[in-house]
């Protein structure tokens, strides 16, 4: 009997080891492919709150930020604000800024209920 306690115990602890390692499987998928997961999480959980940028893919920069009651937007508005662009008007889930160059359109997407993903184009 203490045999098969003491390897069910090594089996229930070499799964929980399994499952932090994993925490990939708790997440939805992103839209991107050059950025896993808890590589994302991780540098959220590094910017204090702010909006981290976490990859340039496919001609787009993507952000990531927590929602925090909206706070996520405000940060993104604070981020483009430094890049000399003015927060115009929102459209559904997309973000219209401008400058005197023109206008440029910021999408979002909740990845989670408590992160949100911004893309918009390289070079801004």
């Amino acid at each position: 009997m203490g045999k098969w306690v003491r390897t069910g115990t090594i089996v229930l602890i070499l799964f929980g080891v399994l499952l932090i390692y994993l925490k990939d499987v708790y997440y939805p998928s992103l839209p991107i492919r050059s950025i896993s997961k808890s590589e994302v999480i991780n540098k959220v959980n590094k910017s204090n709150g702010n909006i981290v940028k976490i990859t340039e893919e496919d001609s787009y920069q993507w952000y990531v930020s927590e929602m925090k009651q909206g706070r996520a937007y405000e940060n993104l508005k604070r981020l483009m604000e430094d890049k000399g662009w003015f927060f115009k008007e929102q459209l559904g889930s997309g973000f219209v800024f401008q400058n005197e160059q023109g206008e440029i359109m910021v999408s979002s997407e909740m990845w989670t209920r408590k992160y949100v993903i911004f893309h918009f184009p390289k070079g801004i």
